[in-house]
């Protein structure tokens, strides 16, 4: 099989955009605003509708204020699709997410789907949005039988490495993800 130079072009751009729709969710989940601003190109559009439509960086400082007091943010992407027309590109990319929320003293499990329709440009070295619409599938709201306190309280499982290093979570830039990536490799034991 014979890869040609346009035929290579064409997987480096779709690897590249999806890694863009991958970097997207990374920086919601980790509340990394920084990251996320830079998925846009300036100028860049977002509609979520009906819940906005705007900017990018405008979308980005609205839905920080939504997903700031939540517990848990959790966006995950398949099913993605890329059509490459030399520097701009579409694509299709289903989404689903869970937003963890506190109402009343009780944790609320919010699930959603959808699909991202996003149209992408390779401009200053790099692919960013130009345009992105989510079209909303449906939803799931489900109440936890828990609260906050709950959690505290003795493990449903006990663990077998109780004195191993616990890699704790963190919607900042103290997740333990940013030092993997960071850093570029990982040291193991």
């Amino acid at each position: 099989m014979d890869v040609t130079p346009s035929a290579l072009a064409e997987l480096l751009a779709k690897q590249a955009i999806t890694e863009l729709l991958h970097r997207y969710c990374r920086a919601l989940d980790r509340m990394d605003r920084e990251l996320a601003l830079s998925c846009w190109h300036d100028g860049g559009t977002d509609q979520h509708t009906p819940l906005f439509s705007g900017t990018g960086a405008d979308f980005v400082d609205w839905v920080w204020k939504v997903h700031e007091p939540m517990k848990l943010t959790r966006h995950v992407l398949s099913n993605i699709l890329i059509e490459v027309d030399g520097g701009q590109a579409w694509s299709e990319s289903y989404w689903t997410v869970l937003l963890r929320v506190e109402r009343d003293g009780k944790l609320v499990d919010i699930w959603g789907g959808g699909r991202y329709l996003d149209h992408h440009r390779f401009a200053d070295g790099r692919w960013a949005f130009v345009h992105r619409r989510s079209v909303h599938d449906w939803d799931r709201v489900a109440p936890l039988d828990m609260t906050m306190a709950d959690f505290a309280g003795p493990p449903i499982v006990e663990p077998q490495a109780g004195t191993a290093p616990l890699y704790a979570p963190s919607r900042t830039r103290a997740d333990p993800s940013y030092q993997a990536l960071g850093g570029h490799c990982m040291s193991f034991p």
